[in-house]
């Protein structure tokens, strides 16, 4: 793991410059797995995200969909597990087939999928009193094991 970049924001203006901060550093393929309490700004910074990248459609939360996908010059795709609670339910979905296809990947309540990734960057979001810290992280783990 290796910490890539942390910001705290105050307000809205500074998630947007977070999100462009994501934009020049994420490519397609890239997985991002989004931690956060609900509320915390995860899909507000996707939304922000797929404007930068010019996606055809605007962002929305993917809690009933499940998953979304945003296609523009760099396409996104935009999961949201939020209501699952067993892996069986994962295989219905398709969902790593889509890892591959030249979108950038963000996932929000991953702790089902985690496990099966190899490389991956991670954003927690804390809420601190009227701030919220994004903290970006990378991971990739070695052949032997990690």
């Amino acid at each position: 793991m290796k910490k890539l970049l942390q910001i705290t924001a105050q307000n809205e203006e500074d998630t947007k410059n977070f999100a462009r901060e994501l934009v020049g550093i994420l490519k397609p393929n890239d997985v991002v797995l989004l931690k956060g309490e609900l509320g915390s700004g995860k899909t507000f910074l996707v939304k922000q995200i797929c404007r930068l990248l010019k996606t055809e459609d605007e962002a929305s939360s993917p809690s009933f969909a499940i998953i979304h996908q945003y296609f523009g010059p760099v396409p996104v795709n935009h999961f949201d597990f939020y209501r699952l609670h067993h892996e069986a339910e994962l295989d219905q979905l398709g969902w790593e087939e889509l890892l591959t296809a030249g979108a950038i990947t963000f996932i929000e309540w991953p702790e089902l999928v985690e496990k099966h990734l190899s490389r991956y960057y991670k954003i927690t979001i804390e809420l601190e009193d009227h701030l919220r810290i994004f903290t970006l992280l990378k991971f990739e783990k070695n052949s032997v094991g990690e």
